[in-house]
C-alpha cells in the first residue's frame, strides 16, 4: 500500500465535501488501527476517533482500553460509548444499527466518518447480499460515501486489501487487538469469509478482480438511475415515513422494489431482506392488504397510506392512577395547558380498551366509532388511554405521532382562561420524529 495512497483518496474529497472535522471509527482491529496511523500521517487534519464497545464478547473490555490509549498516543480525543445490542434477529445487524446510530450522534454538517472496510471486505459484502436476495439489480456492495445523520460517511479503503493492510501493519510495527468472533464461522459473514471465497478463489483465481469490477459497472449504472428514483420518490411520498399507495400501485414490481430501497435509506433505517422487499411490492402490484413485518420493521397499510414503522411490543390491560408512566414502546404522560385540556386529575385513573366503551361528547358515543373518526390507525386503537373518573370516560388521551387530539367528556372540559391538563400517549413507532 502506498505511502500516500490515503491522502491522494482523502484530501481530495475534505475539499470537494467542504469537510472540518474528521471522525475514525476505531474497533482496535487491525483495519481500523491502520486506517487512523494513515491518517494521522496528514497534516493539519482535525481528527479524532469514535469507539463502540458492543459487550459482544469477553475481551470488549480490553479492547475499549487500548482505543484510549491508542487515541493518547496520537494525542487526539477518542469518545468511547457502550451500547446494548438488542438478542432479536440476526446479532450482526442488531450490532451494526446500534454502532450506526452513535456514530450518526456525532456528526454534524461539515463532518466525516472515516471505515476501514476494504476490498475483501466489499467482495464479503456483495457474496452476502447476492446470497440473501438482492433488492436492486446486479451486484451490490457497500457504497463508498453516503450521507449518516448530519455528515458523511466514507470508506476510502475500498481500492485497499486485506493482505496490503497487513503488510502496512507489520512494516510500521503496529499493535492491533484480534476479536476472537472473527474466527467463527456460525455467522453468515464469517462463514463467506473463511469457507466460501477461499473455495472461490483456489478455482477462479481472478474471481476478486472481476466481481470488483462487475460491481463497479453495476454501481455506476445505479447512480444513473438514482436520480430519477430520487424524483419518483417525491411524487409518491406522503410523509417521510409514509407513501401514497394510489400512486405506487401503477408501478411495476421491479421498479418498487428500487423505489422502496431507496425509501428506506434516505430514512437511515436497515434494510429487509431481497425477499421481503419483492413480497412487499407485490403486494402493492396486487392490491392486496400490507401488514408485514421484520425484527425490526414493519409495514402498515391505513386509509390509502403505507407506514414504515419501528415495532412496539404489545402490553397486557393496564389500569392504574393518572400519573406519568411508561408502556412498552412508549409513555403516557401530562401536561398543564391554558384553555383545554381536562378540569382536574382529582381521582383520574387510565385504562385501556377492552371494547364498548362510550364516552358523552354531545350524546354518548361509542369510542371505537371516535377513533376510527379521527383516523387512528387500527393497530394502536386498544393502546389509546382512556380516563376514568369513578366508572365515567371523561376523556380519550391524545396521540402527537399520528396527530390525534384529545377528546374531553362534556362537563370535564376548561373555559379559555382556565387551565386544564392535557394528556397524550407517546409511542416510539413512527420512523420520523416529528410525527
Amino acid at each position: 500500500m502506498p505511502e500516500n495512497m490515503l491522502a491522494n483518496i482523502l484530501l481530495p474529497y475534505i475539499e470537494k465535501h467542504k469537510i472540518g472535522r474528521i471522525f475514525v471509527a476505531v474497533s482496535g482491529g487491525i483495519d481500523s488501527v491502520v486506517l487512523l496511523d494513515c491518517v494521522m500521517q496528514i497534516p493539519e487534519l482535525l481528527v479524532s476517533a469514535i469507539h463502540v464497545n458492543h459487550h459482544l464478547h469477553p475481551l470488549a473490555d480490553e479492547h475499549e482500553l487500548f482505543c484510549l490509549a491508542l487515541s493518547k498516543s496520537y494525542q487526539i480525543e477518542v469518545h468511547c460509548e457502550s451500547v446494548e445490542v438488542s438478542s432479536r434477529g440476526s446479532m450482526e445487524a442488531r450490532a451494526r444499527e446500534a454502532r450506526y446510530e452513535v456514530f450518526s450522534r456525532y456528526l454534524s454538517a461539515g463532518d466525516v466518518l472515516l471505515l476501514a472496510h476494504h476490498s475483501d471486505d466489499q467482495v464479503e459484502t456483495l457474496l452476502l447480499k447476492l446470497f440473501r436476495g438482492g433488492r436492486v439489480f446486479g451486484l451490490e456492495g457497500m457504497p463508498g460515501s453516503r450521507a449518516l445523520g448530519e455528515g458523511l460517511l466514507f470508506r476510502p479503503f475500498l481500492g485497499v486489501s486485506r493482505a496490503d493492510i497487513k503488510k502496512y501493519a507489520i512494516k510500521h510495527e503496529l499493535l492491533w487487538c484480534e476479536d476472537p468472533s472473527n474466527l467463527a464461522v456460525g455467522a453468515d459473514r464469517n462463514y463467506i469469509r473463511h469457507e466460501v471465497v477461499p473455495l472461490i478463489y483456489s478455482r477462479f483465481p481472478s474471481a476478486k478482480d472481476v466481481l470488483i469490477a462487475g460491481l463497479g459497472r453495476d454501481m455506476t449504472a445505479r447512480s444513473q438511475l438514482a436520480a430519477s428514483l430520487g424524483e419518483i420518490l417525491e411524487e409518491v411520498r406522503y410523509t417521510s415515513d409514509s407513501l401514497n399507495l394510489e400512486r405506487l400501485q401503477v408501478m411495476s414490481q421491479d421498479v418498487l422494489v428500487m423505489i422502496l430501497t431507496r425509501w428506506l435509506e434516505e430514512l437511515f433505517l436497515p434494510q429487509p431482506t431481497g425477499k421481503m422487499l419483492l413480497e412487499l411490492a407485490n403486494r402493492i402490484v396486487t392490491r392486496n392488504r400490507i401488514d408485514m413485518s421484520s425484527n425490526f420493521l414493519e409495514f402498515r397499510e391505513f386509509k390509502g397510506v403505507m407506514y414504515v414503522l419501528r415495532p412496539i411490543p404489545e402490553w397486557g390491560f393496564i389500569s392504574r392512577s393518572l400519573v406519568d408512566f411508561e408502556v412498552p414502546g412508549g409513555a403516557v404522560y401530562s401536561e398543564p395547558m391554558l384553555g383545554c385540556g381536562l378540569k382536574t386529575l382529582a381521582n383520574c385513573k387510565v385504562a385501556f380498551r377492552t371494547g364498548g366503551e362510550k364516552i358523552r361528547i354531545g350524546r354518548n358515543r361509542a369510542i371505537k366509532n371516535l377513533l376510527q373518526e379521527n383516523r387512528v390507525p387500527f393497530w394502536i386503537r386498544n393502546r389509546v388511554p382512556l380516563i376514568y373518573v369513578g366508572d365515567e370516560i371523561v376523556a380519550i388521551a391524545a396521540i402527537p405521532g399520528w396527530m390525534v387530539q384529545m377528546q374531553v367528556a362534556d362537563g370535564w372540559g376548561v373555559e379559555e382562561e382556565e387551565k386544564g391538563f392535557l394528556i397524550s400517549l407517546s409511542l416510539e413507532d413512527r420512523v420520523d420524529a416529528n410525527y
